[in-house]
């Protein structure tokens, strides 16, 4: 799943909203989108269920921040010391989430040892 960055200090949203304090466009234009509802099969609009794993990775991203990916190495390399095979699996996929090549390269290490 892909996050979106939709920044509020948009050039186009700013002169939108000085438009619609104008009466030069419609307000509704001028307003951001929420894209993540969908239809249901009743014509409702549902939140769309977020991945359990991209939920950890953005609750561990909050913890970390930037060492986000480095610190869930060292989770997967904690629990390959430990021996326990999902847990590592777990933390690589997380760091794969943050960084591709580091999971890769952790990910090969960690089979190598």
């Amino acid at each position: 799943m892909s996050v979106r960055f939709a920044s509020t200090n948009h050039p186009v949203r700013r002169l939108g909203w000085r438009a619609a304090g104008r009466g030069l466009l419609a307000p509704a234009l001028a307003r951001a989108a929420n894209d993540n509802r969908r239809l249901g099969a009743d014509g409702v609009a549902e939140s769309a269920p977020l991945d359990p794993l991209l939920t950890e990775a953005l609750r561990h991203f909050a913890v970390h921040g930037l060492a986000s990916a480095e610190a869930a190495v060292d989770a997967a390399a904690d629990a390959a010391q430990r021996g326990d095979a999902d847990a590592q699996d777990h933390w690589l996929a997380i760091t794969r989430m943050f960084d591709r090549r580091l999971a890769a390269r952790a990910g090969s290490e960690l089979i190598a040892t």
